[in-house]
């Protein structure tokens, strides 16, 4: 029996963005999204969406995320039994105990009803190799020449005194960073512990600069000399045709003062699934849209429909750079989704009251601020062009208990409209309090459950606790806000 599909989009599962446009304009790109599935789009198979995710019918399922929990194995939210499985951990046959929390894996299995169960677990880290550098916040990292980014979703083992990256030694330790690549070749890191023995150089990210005359690449800023490399299952090398292809690189020698590694073997990331899975998720970041509903997360091909849901957001906010996950049926090549969920937890709308170098307050918004740093993405502006007054539109994840550090930012046409979504902090009576807001709603006429339906305020308390994600909207009356609706998010 076929099986549903399900598309979920997140920022991080342990660790973020946004884009609108008109009514009309979305309903364009509904429906244009829902011929590019039906039709198929730049060579894409035409593929339809069939049935898993309801609870029911039994087939095969994979899924390729994060690691959340154990008790078997739990991915994407998603539990695997794992009690027949097989486990390859760093490229070596191993068992579950090799695994921890935030390492990113690929599960595939089976499902039946609402039970799955894993038959294989392959665990991938993202780079391994020497410390070049930590910065001095210990925020972020060069290991490898490639640009680690760190959060506090990021795991950090305790064979790193203190769990401080500040304690690593730059160009004596090693470490294996499990996490999602990013399309500008930067990674999110979910776990990172430091390598003691087995050392083995090894990156996987897309190719840049690809020269086949000098038989070099670059991914992010290490340069890959592949002269004596196996090259598996890759395109014949010719010019600059790898461009752009998501690869894993291991090597003998790598040369921190050049930045080089010599590699052994280069081959293309591979996804580990078959070609056909009933329920499939995939958790990561957008690295290509080719038209509405129409997108890659890593090197995994999306496509929505018509019935596809969304959750967290909308379709015009499928962006390059969005952290999401997806689930669905996957069949020759591409996915087709039946849900898709953006996992930046952050949503806000307003005037921005007062503005510095690096961060921002919006109006109404008491105490609450949000940063902008150098992946933080600016659409039609620049931080330098924002000024108070002007109107805009915020995705982004916690920094802490009233501040959030933006993924992207967009100036908007001005009005009155305010929006603030985040994790519930407290409740008292009608009082909530979002991102060190305190919202009462005793002012709100509207709300709404996580399936969209109505709901009065006594149920909306009832049903709300702390930790769940809120939306409320409001109109600007001077310096304050009144807030006119709230909506359980999923």
């Amino acid at each position: 029996m076929k099986a549903e599909v399900v598309i979920t989009i997140h920022l991080n599962k342990e660790r973020t963005m946004n884009t609108p446009r008109w009514i009309l304009g979305l309903m364009g790109m509904m429906g244009l999204a829902g011929l590019l599935a039906a039709c198929g789009s730049d060579g894409a198979p035409s593929v339809s969406a069939s049935g898993s995710g309801s609870g029911s019918g039994s087939g095969s399922a994979s899924a390729s995320g994060t690691i959340t929990g154990f008790g078997s194995v739990i991915v994407n939210g998603k539990r695997f039994d794992t009690s027949s499985s097989s486990f390859t951990v760093d490229g070596q046959s191993g068992s579950q105990s090799d695994l921890k929390v935030g390492m990113t894996v690929t599960v595939n299995g089976s499902f039946n009803g609402t039970q799955r169960s894993a038959s294989a677990v392959l665990q991938k880290d993202a780079v391994e190799g020497l410390v070049q550098s930590v910065a001095a916040d210990g925020l972020s990292l060069i290991v490898m020449g490639q640009t680690v980014l760190i959060d506090n979703r990021t795991l950090i083992d305790d064979n790193i005194p203190g769990r401080n990256l500040l304690n690593l030694v730059s160009g004596t330790d090693h470490v294996e960073v499990n996490g999602h690549i990013r399309p500008n070749g930067v990674i999110q890191a979910t776990f990172i512990e430091k390598k003691l023995i087995n050392i083995t150089p090894e990156v996987r990210g897309f190719i840049t600069n690809h020269n086949d005359g000098a038989k070099t690449f670059q991914i992010g800023a290490l340069t890959v000399n592949y002269t004596a490399a196996l090259i598996s299952d890759m395109p014949a090398p010719s010019g600059s045709n790898w461009n752009g292809l998501l690869v894993e690189a291991k090597g003998t020698v790598f040369i921190a003062t050049t930045t080089t590694l010599t590699a052994t073997k280069v081959e293309p990331e591979n996804r580990a699934v078959s070609n056909q899975v009933d329920e499939f998720e995939v958790e990561g970041y957008v690295t290509q849209v080719r038209g509405a509903g129409d997108f890659s997360i890593g090197n995994t091909r999306v496509q929505t429909t018509g019935s596809t849901a969304f959750r967290g957001g909308t379709i015009d906010e499928i962006v390059v750079g969005a952290k999401v996950s997806a689930e669905g049926r996957w069949e020759n090549g591409v996915l087709l989704a039946k849900h898709v969920k953006f996992h930046e937890s952050v949503k806000l709308e307003g005037d921005i009251e007062m503005i510095s170098s690096n961060s921002f307050r919006l109006t109404g918004l008491p105490g609450l601020t949000v940063t902008v740093n150098s992946q933080t993405e600016l659409k039609d502006t620049n931080l330098g062009g924002l000024s108070p007054g002007d109107h805009i539109r915020v995705r982004g994840r916690l920094s802490g208990s009233n501040s959030v550090i933006a993924t992207r930012v967009e100036l908007r046409s001005g009005d009155n409209d305010v929006d603030l979504q985040g994790p519930v902090q407290s409740i008292a009576g009608n009082v909530i309090v979002l991102l060190g807001v305190s919202v009462d709603t005793s002012t709100i006429s509207q709300f709404e459950s996580v399936s969209g339906s109505s709901m009065n305020r006594a149920g909306f308390l009832a049903e709300v606790r702390v930790n769940s994600l809120v939306k409320v909207k409001g109109k600007l009356n001077g310096p304050t806000v009144r807030w006119e609706e709230a909506e359980l998010e999923d």
